[in-house]
């Protein structure tokens, strides 16, 4: 038999008390409430799960705090970092793997593919795509329904019920289960619209980042790929001087041992020599970091041995300033970004104002309970439905709305600002550029004449001596002048060559795969 205490409201009666045998010693006073020693166990239980649950809630907090890493084991995380990273470098250079080592001729149109395809920064601009299609899928949330599924379990204190012609009927059962299915269809919201059409331009952003990513890969391959044409070529030019310097030298002890130079004209030419062994060794420095900016770009093993296969371009150029400044307007990768940029925040500012807008859903549920949802002095499962439209209008709201959309409007000037800027600056840089392929053109121009005077005055010098006409001294300046001139004239074909990849970056072509092997319209 069941122990069963019970008790009643006393008015404030001091002298009511409720005992509870031997087992419940102690006093309660519970006022039109029955329980019994299986209800005090329940609580009694239920209590000391909460109390573990908080322990354990509190033994967790701890833990985190206590494993969040300290300064030394983040400096030791590093070094184990770039131990590993070390290993992995000297791992792949001595394997030289094919993915990763390149060897032979190399041509600049090859060295710009490779680079799409290796280079770490343009993977990760590509990567904006797949984010592109992420918020694409996430916009389709606000015209398409929503399926929920949900499910319960209750237990109340105690029944309730009612005396019906004696007998007590329960209305309320203890224990309650409840699981359903719930669908939702926007019918009306503000925000449908703008959540597409932003999905949509953020794509065509996207697509435009990728393209600026791929024309500064594009122009920094050219570059790199240029400054190493330039350094071997500056290489050679004092290779080819230093040989000449030392046949000089040789020449010169020979014509002192016979008595037609000068100890000093010895010492001229060992200077000469001397010197020209320096920039020799410069200039083969120049060519390494060069080379190793440009594998560096490429995403392939510094060890990697090439023969750059391409030479610097001279192409004349006769380009007028409207032709050029319309081709940027429409194919600059950065003013179609900031173009679409003007467009989502027209889309944000649509959005803040949908708030004003009311929002229409229809729904339809399912539900399935114990007790049953149709009758709860029922203890058995049943089930209902139940469709609806659901309608809501904010009337005020603390002037949110108010500062979102004025915050809104605010950045849209902002943004339709920074595209007017960046459009005179895309006009004046390309005026610079046009005035810059000019200045380079014809200094190309008078350093190929001063290459070849400086050609004709070495062999005029050279026989001269031979000749006894002139001295040493004015051969090994005849001979620091046509080095000077030769590196005067690659270095104008270079500053040519990147005048025109300058232009072509100026006027958004290097993404088209264009390469500066031609006149910039005829290309196109």
């Amino acid at each position: 038999m069941t122990e069963h205490l019970s008790g009643k409201i006393c008015g404030g009666d001091p002298t009511c008390r409720l005992a509870f045998g031997n087992r419940y010693p102690q006093p309660f006073c519970c006022g039109h409430h029955s329980f019994t020693a299986k209800d005090i166990d329940i609580m009694k239980f239920c209590f000391k799960l909460l109390s573990h649950f908080s322990l354990a809630t509190l033994f967790v907090m701890i833990a985190g705090c206590l494993t969040i890493p300290g300064e030394s084991e983040i400096r030791e995380q590093r070094s184990e970092r770039a131990d590993s990273l070390i290993h992995h470098l000297a791992t792949r250079s001595a394997t030289n793997t094919l993915s990763c080592h390149l060897s032979g001729e190399l041509h600049l149109a090859a060295a710009i593919d490779k680079a799409l395809i290796l280079n770490t920064s343009l993977r990760q601009a590509r990567l904006e795509r797949e984010i592109a299609k992420a918020n694409i899928t996430t916009a389709y949330s606000e015209v398409l329904p929503m399926l929920s599924l949900d499910a319960s379990y209750v237990r109340y204190d105690e029944e309730l019920g009612t005396l019906r012609d004696g007998n007590f009927a329960t209305t309320r059962y203890r224990d309650r289960y409840r699981a359903g299915l719930r669908l939702q269809q926007p019918l009306l919201s503000g925000s449908m619209g703008p959540a597409l059409r932003s999905s949509r331009i953020y794509r065509l952003w996207a697509e435009a980042n990728i393209r600026q990513a791929e024309e500064d890969i594009r122009y920094a391959v050219t570059a790199a790929y240029y400054d190493a044409v330039l350094s071997e070529h500056l290489l050679q030019v004092n290779i080819a001087a230093t040989e000449t310097a030392e046949r000089q030298l040789a020449d010169t002890r020979v014509r002192r041992q016979q008595g037609m130079a000068s100890n000093y004209d010895e010492l001229r030419a060992e200077v000469e020599v001397a010197n020209f062994q320096a920039q020799v060794l410069k200039a083969r420095n120049d060519k390494d970091v060069a080379l190793t900016s440009l594998f560096r770009l490429l995403g392939v093993s510094p060890e990697s041995n090439v023969t750059l296969a391409d030479n610097l371009p001279l192409v004349v150029e006769s380009l007028p300033f409207d032709d050029a400044l319309r081709i940027a307007l429409e194919l600059r990768p950065d003013l179609i970004q900031a173009d679409y940029a003007v467009r989502l925040q027209r889309e944000a500012l649509a959005d803040a104002r949908a708030s004003y807008w009311p929002k229409v859903s229809a729904y339809l549920s399912q539900t399935w309970g114990r007790s049953d949802p149709h009758n709860s002095s029922r203890n058995t499962w049943g089930d209902e439905w139940e469709f609806g439209i659901l309608a809501s209008l904010p009337l005020f709201d603390g002037l949110d709305r108010t500062g979102r959309t004025a915050v809104e409007r605010a950045r849209l000037s902002q943004r339709e600002l920074a595209l007017r800027d960046l459009e005179e600056m895309a006009a004046s840089e390309v005026r610079q550029r046009l005035l810059s392929l000019t200045t380079a053109e014809e200094f190309a121009r008078s350093q190929s004449r001063s290459l070849d005077t400086a050609r004709e005055a070495l062999r005029l010098v050279e026989a001269g001596l031979r000749e006894g006409q002139n001295t040493p001294v004015e051969v090994m300046d005849a001979r620091q002048a046509l080095t000077t001139a030769s590196g005067n004239y690659y270095q104008s074909l270079y500053n040519h060559a990147m005048a025109r990849v300058a232009l072509q970056k100026a006027m958004g072509l290097l993404s088209s795969g264009l390469l500066p092997d031609g006149a910039v319209l005829q290309a196109m």
